[in-house]
């Protein structure tokens, strides 16, 4: 089994492994306003990381999730549409959640694999 890394409250983190599931606060139920989150998923050297969203529900243009580590700038995700999976150039990805003071969505959840 996978470790899931969802606590009731787990906002941001460092995750370490193969594999995993990172889902932003209170998923599958709607995160918080205000929400500031960062996680780093950090795999061996050289080896990179696949990013695969599984659901994707923000709050179109005011609630987001930038991802860092891939090649060229960060990628920004907003809105109902599900992300195209992301590879990384590294051995490490960032993800960076805000959402602002309404209007909440059900957020995101993805699968990582290094």
């Amino acid at each position: 089994p996978s470790p899931c890394v969802a606590a009731d409250d787990a906002c941001g983190g460092t995750l370490r492994g193969q594999s995993g599931i990172i889902s932003s606060p209170h998923f599958p139920l709607e995160y918080g306003n205000n929400a500031d989150c960062t996680w780093t998923i950090l795999a061996e050297p050289g080896d990179t990381i696949a990013l695969v969203f599984m659901d994707f529900q923000l709050e179109d243009g005011y609630d987001v999730l930038e991802v860092a580590g891939t090649e060229g700038s960060s990628l920004w995700f907003t809105g109902m549409n599900l992300p195209a999976p992301v590879i990384s150039s590294k051995n490490w990805l960032r993800l960076h959640f805000t959402s602002d003071g309404n209007h909440r969505q059900k957020g995101f959840s993805a699968q990582y694999q290094g």
